[in-house]
């Protein structure tokens, strides 16, 4: 039985794509209305985490931060209080790697086993079997659970120890949504020079400096070069927990992190408008508004 705690936006898809695949899940969420279809087709519904673990060989957590992570895995019903001997747990949350090797510890006295495999992709690239797992923890028990993991997703790549994964994860989030701002600055000044974004655009993608997968390509044309960010695929508050997770290990290794910081601050502006749950690529318009310029095209490019 797999176990599956974290039935959000993301968690629900995963799970979904489990089903399909024809593994049994019991499930748990806080929120048990965004069950219901899991429920309906098979899944199994635990009361709390301890329920999910005493019935699980394998757990699989989905959950916003670290904060709902601690309560998940410490908390008086928590999966600690629940865990078998010789269970999988298996952490999706983008998280921090501290409370990752912290948790890895009190896992391995209960003489079970973790790894940390945090997602790129979202709900839409689910449903298409697309998303990419980081995944860090001993190399045995990875390939154990290497054939769940392909079956929601079409890249499992192994990353080191435990730890790994989420590091890498926070890492590439915020090369990722550091590219998004810096592309936005360079496009508002080359528009209020008097370039036509269609021809700059054109000429971006001619020159091959961004890959397939940048948002200039998938998330920009849905939102930005709209002007549309409701309903998000990413929530801003989400963005900004990632660039703190990025920033604080930082610090704790004492590597500077001038750019990412900034980028940070950039964020954190955009959440202080009230803008937490649109997608995060609204955060762009805080430029367009300092240029007085608006990156608006229904151009699709190639």
């Amino acid at each position: 039985m797999i176990g599956f705690i974290g039935i959000g936006n993301m968690g629900n898809a995963m799970a979904a794509s489990l089903m399909k695949q024809g593994y049994e899940l019991i499930i748990h969420d806080i929120n048990k209305k965004s069950a219901e279809k899991l429920m309906q087709n098979g899944a199994q519904w635990a009361e709390s985490p301890k329920e999910v673990a005493l019935r699980s060989s394998i757990i699989c957590t989905m959950l916003p931060s670290e904060i709902e992570a601690e309560k998940v895995v410490y908390g008086d019903d928590g999966v600690l209080s629940g865990l078998n001997p010789n269970t999988i747990y298996i952490d999706h949350t983008t998280n921090s790697p501290e409370f990752i090797k912290k948790t890895g510890e009190f896992i391995n006295k209960k003489k079970s086993f973790m790894i940390d495999a945090p997602v790129m992709g979202d709900r839409q690239s689910i449903s298409k079997g697309i998303l990419t797992f980081y995944v860090g923890g001993d190399f045995s028990i990875f390939k154990k659970v290497e054939k769940l993991l392909y079956s929601i997703g079409n890249e499992v790549v192994f990353v080191g120890k435990l730890g790994s994964g989420t590091t890498t994860k926070i890492s590439v989030n915020a090369l990722t949504m550091g590219i998004d701002l810096l592309m936005t600055e360079c496009f508002t000044l080359a528009v209020k020079s008097g370039v036509n974004l269609n021809n700059l655009l054109k000429a971006v993608d001619k020159a091959k400096i961004l890959g397939e997968n940048s948002s200039l390509y998938k998330r920009m044309p849905e939102t930005l070069f709209k002007g549309k960010f409701l309903p998000s695929h990413f929530f801003l508050k989400l963005a900004y927990k990632d660039y703190r997770l990025f920033n604080n290990l930082g610090f704790e290794n004492k590597v500077p992190t001038r750019l990412v910081n900034l980028c940070e601050m950039e964020i954190l502006e955009a959440m202080n408008n009230g803008w937490e749950n649109h997608e995060r690529v609204i955060s762009s318009t805080l430029q367009e508004n300092r240029s007085k310029v608006k990156l608006r095209t229904n151009t699709q490019i190639n």
